[in-house]
């Protein structure tokens, strides 16, 4: 009897006490009736698949049976997740698939290692996830098993779709979806359902991150009408929480908040809190949008409690701190709404410092953005501190905490004024050219028969004459700066260039590579980029007036797409431009 299997066996049997117990109610049963109980329990039934996992174990111990002694691992480490218990989880699968090695059971070690990267996947780890995934297709490509190298690619596209490339995760589910029913026939319906949720649970949120919810909202609708015929209790809390996101996104709340009280009654109803964090974070955000800031902060605070013990790498934890920075700011608590803000931002250094080439992408985010959300709590600060009364300790950690943001603020200013410099170089480099700077500098309007899109769908025909009409369009209406109006939508510009929305936005997207949207904030942005420059009258205007005249409603949005463009705020951006004249 080897020393791993020695040492699995105890300690197994020191997790569960309750083993013996179970022992003598099943002690004519054989591995095969234990695991075929274990099989037939309801995921929700932790502490019974735990007992039972231990006991089928301790069975195959004895016989010296490795197939089982995986399986009841793999069973441990399932429960173990849905309880919070990830570390635990993990271990348990590190010692299956060292005892799979062992045995020379391959196709068991892949399956084990898949489902370590699924595991990571869950609770947010996707640098690790993506490792694991990539040890399980090296192991799968070199004795060429094609369904798990199928399997193991389409968690590769998971990855991607956390990672920021949304586009091209969407094109890959979507064509594992359609490979999955093709080869339908070949599997259990029990299977090929829970494919098709997840998929769909996949597919709605990459439609969700490029705000395409119509898309969205479809794609989940397929999605849930499988759980009405196939129980995986995790899908359907997934497919939940995303139709709790979409509608929060349409800014519909009180329907945001149904769906996602439904899924949180379904993890506690499964015994599975993975997503409850995710889902706490998203009803407090929900009731933030409705004013209802105490509801808020007591979700809020529950999320808390729930990610900083279990799920403390989670992008989750840091979105938590900046929610309650605000419920707080709005419940006229500053104190509170300060401390948050910091967490928040010393957070989002923690994660940046433990990220991998897997997750850099869906944490780019500049810490100097908030930096002047607490200058402005520190000056309402001042304005009540005859109401407010701090001790010396209560000072001394104040001023620790503002040191730290104060680092973190001057390197964040450093790294845009490098930004900023580079762009003014740029700029003035193009106007000695001669170079009107637009999106389309690198794609000439004029230049039209070579470069139609290799793309267009044979769903949406254009012949050759109709797109070089649109492009011609578009150039005009470029030369007009009809897209400085607030009026300049998808439907007005086709209207004025004798068109329909479909035709345009089709032609847009192949010719340019991006959406219809897109297109007109580059148009706006790269226009105030070289006007601010050149004009300092323009300068002098607030971010409000200067939005409104390059055709956004409010200065959150053209904000929002300058910082999207430039990776500057434009309030930097003026501060700097400001400075050399």
């Amino acid at each position: 009897m080897n020393v791993l299997h020695l040492f699995l066996f105890f300690l197994v049997i020191s997790l569960n006490k309750g083993i013996a117990q179970v022992d003598e109610i099943l002690i004519d049963k054989n591995t095969e009736d234990i695991r075929l109980q274990i099989e037939a329990l309801d995921h929700s039934k932790v502490e019974e698949i735990i007992s039972l996992s231990n006991l089928l174990y301790k069975r195959a111990f004895d016989t010296n049976d490795a197939q089982n002694m995986i399986e009841a691992l793999q069973h441990l480490s399932t429960a173990n997740l849905n309880s919070g218990n990830n570390q635990l989880a993990i271990e348990y699968l590190d010692n299956a698939s060292s005892i799979a090695e062992k045995e020379e059971l391959r196709d068991q070690n892949i399956f084990i290692i898949n489902l370590k990267g699924n595991h990571y996947f869950d609770i947010e780890e996707y640098d690790k996830a993506s490792s694991a995934y990539s040890e399980a297709l090296s192991k799968a490509e070199k004795i060429k098993n094609q369904s798990y190298i199928s399997i193991i690619k389409t968690n590769l596209a998971f990855i991607k779709l956390r990672t920021g490339d949304y586009r091209t995760a969407l094109t890959e589910l979507k064509n594992s979806e359609k490979e999955l029913l093709m080869y339908a026939h070949k599997s259990t319906e029990k299977r090929v359902h829970t494919g098709l949720m997840l998929f769909n649970a996949r597919i709605s949120e990459a439609y969700i991150k490029l705000n395409l919810l119509d898309s969205a909202l479809y794609a989940n609708d397929r999605g849930l009408k499988f759980t009405k015929k196939t129980k995986i209790d995790n899908i359907h809390i997934d497919l939940l929480l995303h139709r709790g996101i979409i509608y929060k996104n349409k800014k519909k709340y009180t329907k945001a908040l149904t769906f996602l009280n439904q899924a949180k009654s379904l993890c506690y109803k499964a015994n599975d809190i993975v997503f409850l964090g995710k889902i706490l974070n998203l009803i407090g955000e929900c009731k933030l949008n409705q004013e209802e800031y105490e509801g808020s902060i007591k979700v809020l605070s529950e999320s808390l409690e729930i990610l900083t013990n279990k799920y403390s790498n989670s992008d989750e934890l840091s979105r938590c701190y900046k929610l309650l920075g605000q419920a707080h700011k709005k419940n006229g608590d500053l104190e509170n709404s300060n401390y948050y803000y910091e967490q928040h931002i010393l957070s989002l250094s923690k994660l940046n410092s433990k990220k991998s080439s897997a997750s850099k992408k869906i944490r780019d985010i500049t810490m100097a953005d908030y930096q002047s959300e607490i200058d402005i709590l520190e000056n309402q600060k001042k304005k009540q501190k005859n109401r407010l009364t701090y001790s010396q300790i209560g000072l001394s950690l104040f001023g620790i905490s503002l040191v730290i943001i104060v680092f973190f603020f001057q390197k964040a200013k450093k790294k845009n004024k490098k930004k900023f410099d580079i762009l003014l170089t740029k700029i003035e480099k193009q106007e000695n050219i001669h170079t009107k700077i637009t999106p389309a500098q690198k794609q000439p309007l004029t230049d039209i028969k070579n470069k139609k899109s290799e793309s267009q769908s044979s769903e949406l025909y254009i012949s050759d004459q109709l797109y070089e009409q649109i492009l011609q369009g578009l150039q005009k209406i470029e030369s007009q700066e009809y897209y400085l109006k607030t009026e300049c939508n998808l439907y007005n510009v086709a209207k004025k260039i004798a068109t329909n929305t479909s035709y345009l936005s089709k032609v847009i997207n192949s010719h340019f590579g991006k959406n219809f949207n897109t297109y007109i904030n580059d148009l706006r942005i790269a226009y105030a980029i070289v006007r601010l420059k050149n004009d300092s009258k323009f300068r002098s205007y607030s971010i409000k007036s200067i939005a409104e005249e390059v055709g956004y409603k409010s200065a959150d949005s053209f904000s929002k797409y300058f910082k999207i463009h430039t990776g500057l705020l434009p309030s930097f951006y003026i501060k700097e431009l400001k400075s050399k004249h």
